[in-house]
């Protein structure tokens, strides 16, 4: 069972300070709502290859290991699960001008099937939302704090 969703918010700092906030795993944890844990387990931090383990907390815990799968400065940061739970993450950057910046999130996450994927599913769907919303209005927050 597959789930999309897909968030837009307008953030008042220039692109290449909301591109660097949303990049850093370090900062992650400060705006991703429900991320317990981001840990690197490559050398390389940014970019396509680099790779991150994970756990998110969303109603149970979500493990997985993602990897930068596409990269392009001020503009995209994609990761994709290679191991755990099955998700692809999509950021997008638009420079609107006068120091405001648009930033596309789309995310797809598939949750297992049988008894334990109907669980999971339980615990997991009501929180999305939240966790969405959350994570939008920090991610807000946060970077005009620095701007």
């Amino acid at each position: 069972m597959t789930n999309v969703v897909e968030q837009s918010v307008e953030i008042a700092a220039p692109i290449s300070t909301v591109f660097a906030y949303v990049d850093d795993f370090s900062t992650t944890k400060d705006w991703m709502y429900g991320l317990t844990r981001i840990e690197p387990v490559t050398d390389q931090l940014h970019g396509v290859g680099a790779q991150y383990d994970g756990v998110m907390k969303v109603g149970v815990p979500l493990k997985a290991r993602i990897e930068c799968t596409a990269w392009e400065r001020d503009r995209l940061v994609e990761l994709t699960s290679v191991k755990g739970i099955e998700t692809t993450q999509r950021w997008t950057f638009t420079d609107l001008g006068d120091d405001r910046t648009r930033v596309d999130a789309w995310i797809s996450f598939t949750l297992p099937g049988g008894p334990a994927g109907k669980a999971i599913a339980g615990a997991v769907k009501p929180v999305v939302g939240i966790a969405v919303k959350h994570s939008s209005e920090a991610l807000v927050r946060n970077v005009e704090a620095l701007a």
